[in-house]
């Protein structure tokens, strides 16, 4: 911009900005005093504000309005800010950065308005300013304005108007800084600004524009190979296809962590609401599945007829349609029989999370319209439809219920049997690896984890949608390439019949119900899927006095008060370094304490020692209590005549003052859960605070090799068993009896049903894609003979075999 057409653009801006001013001066002069207001009005600085940004001219927010209109406003508001109390008035400079001057004694000026501080009014246009009043003796002097600090673009605004100043001078004087900014910025180079000089910018061979970098005189040649460049769009997509793929998940992983703690925070049913629940829906689905088994018996027979010298009478006989018409019919009504597990199948697949059930569904659909079309056909050319096949899978999907219903009424059932739950949940950091901590602890969440998906869901989430596509594409393409259209939909219905198969619904169900009757037997029951899963990747399980020798297998015998003590105090002073410890053998001795009328003395400085024993500080005396081997260690002589192995000796201060016998009972089925635990892989942590119970003690006793059993040092044990559950963890099994037999055999059975669960699955999966592919290479090489539905039917039924061994070995 030349210096001509600032001079004319200054001009015509201080023109219009003249007139702005006055209006506001008027406007200030007219308005009456703002004694009482009912209603807040515009400040005095917004209004002028507005003023202004209406009168300027377009363009001069490109240098920097925002400051200029700060400076005016701030001009305007000093000049003409009407007095207030200085309590209810608010600083009219704040939200331009500005701080308020000094306050001063009120004063007036001509218009009648009252200043403060240094504010004075402003003169009519033409006149020159009064002179100004003198202070009085207690009015403060004012504060010297402050310096405004610099704004967004790096200059400072002009300082506060002196006395004297003018308005038209204030304005032209800062209308010509922004001036001088602006063509400043326009003209700057790379020689003294941040803008590059017109040759440091050369255009690509694209027409792009980048910055010169001094090597090249025109740009930077690409040095790439062809087979590079032919690469890049390609290595593009899959990068951007990886991207979309991880943000996917994200918000997959997101929504299922907002789903899960939505179900954290929604209540669940009560155990007893639950049981009734799962009874209610047990019966129908038991009675509809009695139905379709005597459909399916039919359609078997039919199938097995056809194929065969087994008679069948009338049209059934003679008439491929009507036997393919007798096919739908029975099929269909064994659907409907299973109608919540087509319907459960269809919603699974159409909300992206298909089960074994869509694959279930898919198949019955697709061999319903295949007997549709062979019955329309009615040559039998290309032999019978699959509906047994189907239909038998459909019956498999019911029993399957049946068995999920009845398991979930068993464990249901178990925790209503007691009011004095324990549970199980698998820890990590009491042992090197995750171990099962048996807990007092609310069952909260057991009923919820029950009726999650199990390990199948998980596996046929990802195995469904493969076989439905390549079931389509292998059927089509098999009868396609050799010019046989018509019998596509047969070709795709056997491939998609012979996919489902019978054990896909069974994999997790079948196991589940027979290991959950023989949990209930023994007082336990698993919360599901995922507390067979917290069970099966433990590795250890704490054992505790409780389980070895539960209530009422403890008691005491002789008791042995030396000459010289005194007998209340030697039994509480036993008894209260006992109850510290916390061993089973705190119960026996509560007893004796109660009977007596005895009382709990205060234990200080409790520590057990290695060696089998504790000593504590009890009413300001030393108390050692232990077997006789910790009495020999620390120096206290036991007669031998008076030592036994299940004896409980007490010193006080140095000086043996009692001997304790205790009888131990073995129970039938504490030694059992010991036999199991020999066989087993589950490795027991024996946290035993009774230091009389030992291996060789085990062996005794229960008339086992209990060599194998591994005990951790005495102070270990204190502080495996003082192990409480995390708060994160969730509960896993729920036991109501009390001894070691209820929680090993949850350990145990539920260990082996977590690995057997997952072979037949995997066994299961195996079997779906293998039936695909033979039904597909029958079907390519067009031996309808071979692939007749009686072969299929047959096929199927032999994969059930594996489910079957491995829930005969879950429950053997």
């Amino acid at each position: 911009m030349d210096e001509e057409n600032k001079k004319v653009h200054i001009s015509e801006t201080r023109l219009s900005t003249d007139y702005s001013i006055e209006d506001i001066l008027n406007e200030f002069r007219d308005a009456p005093a703002p004694a009482e207001e009912s209603a807040p009005k515009e400040s005095l600085g917004d209004r002028s504000k507005r003023l202004v940004m209406e009168q300027l001219p377009e363009g001069f927010d490109a240098v920097g309005f925002s400051s200029l209109d700060d400076v005016i406003s701030d001009a305007v508001a000093e000049e003409t800010a009407p007095a207030a109390p200085a309590a209810a008035e608010e600083n009219p400079l704040a939200e331009f950065g500005f701080e308020a001057p000094a306050p001063a004694e009120p004063a007036q000026d001509a218009s009648g308005f009252e200043v403060t501080g240094e504010a004075q009014s402003l003169p009519p246009k033409g006149e020159t300013p009064q002179s100004e009043a003198a202070p009085s003796e207690d009015a403060e002097a004012p504060s010297a304005p402050q310096a405004a600090p610099a704004d967004e673009f790096g200059f400072e605004p002009p300082p506060f108007p002196e006395q004297g100043d003018s308005d038209e001078a204030l304005l032209e004087e800062t209308l010509q800084e922004y001036a001088d900014v602006e063509a400043q910025e326009i003209t700057d180079n790379a020689e003294g600004a941040p803008y590059a000089a017109a040759g440091d910018y050369i255009p690509d061979a694209e027409g792009y524009v980048r910055p010169n970098d001094g090597e090249t005189p025109a740009h930077r040649a690409d040095n790439r190979s062809a087979g590079e460049k032919l690469a890049a769009p390609f290595v593009a997509l899959l990068a951007l296809i990886a991207m979309r793929r991880n943000q996917r998940a994200a918000r997959a992983g997101a929504d299922e962590e907002a789903a899960e703690a939505a179900a954290q925070e929604k209540p669940e049913p009560s155990p007893e609401r639950a049981m009734r629940a799962a009874a209610a829906q047990l019966a129908p689905m038991r009675l509809r599945g009695r139905i379709a088994v005597v459909l399916c018996l039919i359609l078997i027979y039919l199938t097995y007829a056809a194929s065969s010298a087994l008679p069948l009478t009338g049209a059934l006989g003679r008439s491929p349609r009507v036997l393919c018409l007798m096919m739908l019919i029975l099929e269909l009504t064994t659907v409907m029989a299973g109608l919540n597990v087509f319907t459960d199948g269809l919603v699974a697949l159409f909300r992206g999370k298909p089960d074994a059930k869509s694959l279930v569904a898919a198949s019955c659909i697709f061999t319903a319209a295949d007997a549709a079309v062979l019955a329309i056909l009615g040559d039998g050319a290309y032999g019978l439809p699959l509906c047994a096949a189907s239909a038998l899978s459909m019956c498999f999907g019911i029993w399957g219920e049946v068995s999920r219903f009845s398991a979930l009424r068993r464990s249901f059932q178990v925790l209503t049997s007691s009011r004095n739950l324990y549970t199980v949940s698998g820890e990590r950091g009491i042992t090197k690896e995750a171990a099962l901590l048996k807990s007092r602890r609310s069952i909260r969440g057991f009923i919820r984890r029950s009726v999650e998906q199990d390990y199948s869901a998980g596996v046929f989430k990802y195995l469904t949608p493969l076989l439905l596509i390549a079931s389509v594409v292998l059927g089509a393409l098999s009868t396609l390439v050799h010019h046989v259209p018509k019998a596509t939909l047969h070709a795709v219905a056997m491939c998609l019949a012979a996919s489902a198969a019978f054990s896909s619904t069974l994999t997790f169900t079948l196991p589940f119900v027979f290991a959950a009757r023989r949990f209930a037997q023994s007082g336990a029951a698993v919360a599901g899927w995922p507390g067979i899963r917290d069970i099966g990747r433990s590795r250890h399980v704490v054992i505790t006095d409780a389980e070895v020798f539960p209530k009422g297998t403890l008691e005491l015998g002789d008791i042995r008060i030396l000459e010289g003590s005194f007998v209340d105090k030697v039994i509480s002073a036993t008894a209260s370094v006992i109850a510290a410890s916390g061993s089973g053998l705190a119960v026996p001795f509560a007893e004796l304490i109660r009977r007596n009328g005895y009382t709990i003395s205060r234990v200080e400085n409790f520590e057990p020692h290695d060696g089998g024993g504790m000593t504590a500080m009890v009413n300001g005396e030393s108390v050692a209590v232990g077997n006789t081997g910790f009495m020999n260690l620390i120096g206290v002589r036991v007669p031998q005549k008076l030592g036994t192995r299940n004896a409980i000796c007490t010193a006080i201060n140095g000086s043996l003052v009692g001997i304790f016998l205790v009888n131990y009972k073995a129970t039938g089925g504490v030694q059992e859960a010991l036999v199991t635990l020999l066989h087993s892989s589950l490795e027991p942590v024996f946290a035993l605070r009774d230091f009389n119970i030992t291996p060789q003690m085990l062996k005794t006793k229960f008339r086992l090799p209990a060599d194998n059993f591994k005990f951790p040092s005495y102070s270990e044990r204190f502080r495996i068993s003082a192990a409480e559950p995390d708060k994160s963890s969730a509960v896993a099994a729920a036991i109501a009896r009390e001894g070691m037999q209820p929680l090993v055999d949850a350990a145990e059975r539920g260990r082996r049903l977590y690995g057997a669960i997952r072979i037949g699955t995997i066994i299961t999966a195996v079997g779906c894609v293998f039936g695909l592919l033979m039904m597909f290479l029958l079907c390519w090489t067009g031996t309808f003979d071979t692939r007749t539905a009686a072969n299929v039917v047959t096929f199927m039924l032999l994969w059930l075999i594996p489910t079957a061994v491995v829930t005969w070995g879950v429950n053997r």
